[in-house]
């Protein structure tokens, strides 16, 4: 298919166009082809598009252009690029993903909430991107942070969660408390 035409596709059917994306999830080649030419568009839909295109390949290249998509002019991009980085975590490159995404926290406020999202879908492997986050000095990445070290509820977590508890913030503070009281009814103690 052209990229004209896809374009026409993805402006007109987006249900015919996620069909055609699932159908060629065994071809990562040809959707990271399709998304990097979308990625030069300068319609930030089809930006966007490229990136929730992108959330089916495993690959590094993939990633590559995801990586490359959080930091896209336009926040919409920038929050599909988060999203298709946690839709299908790559743990064989979590490092370089969760350093990304954690930058991702200074944004916006609903570009921020996408990232760390993204980054709660990584699990444990995300705890020492989230407890450096605590250190922040903007209260939205320390908020973001604790809210998502309460939801991963690891027993790694509980160092940063208790320091947390001292923080100026109040949000900071409530979600610290609710990740370890939900560690403590986790783990049968309380």
């Amino acid at each position: 298919m052209s990229l004209e035409r896809w374009r026409r596709l993805l402006r007109e059917d987006p249900e015919q166009a996620e069909r055609w994306i699932s159908d060629r999830q065994g071809d990562p080649g040809r959707l990271e082809d399709l998304a990097q030419a979308l990625l030069q568009d300068p319609d930030p839909d089809l930006r966007a598009w490229a990136c929730r295109i992108l959330a089916e390949t495993p690959d590094a290249p993939g990633v590559a252009l995801l990586q490359g998509a959080l930091e896209d002019p336009d926040p919409g991009v920038r929050a599909a690029a988060a999203w298709a980085l946690g839709a299908r975590p790559r743990t064989s490159m979590a490092e370089e993903v969760l350093s990304a995404l954690q930058r991702r926290l200074e944004d916006l406020p609903w570009v921020a909430w996408v990232a760390a999202e993204a980054l709660a879908r990584y699990g444990e492997a995300a705890l020492s991107v989230l407890a450096e986050s605590l250190q922040h000095p903007h209260p939205q990445v320390r908020i973001l942070a604790a809210r998502v070290l309460a939801r991963i509820a690891s027993p790694h977590s509980v160092p940063a969660l208790f320091a947390a508890l001292e923080d100026p913030s109040l949000l900071v503070r409530r979600f610290a408390e609710a990740g370890l009281d939900r560690l403590l009814g986790l783990y049968g103690v309380g």
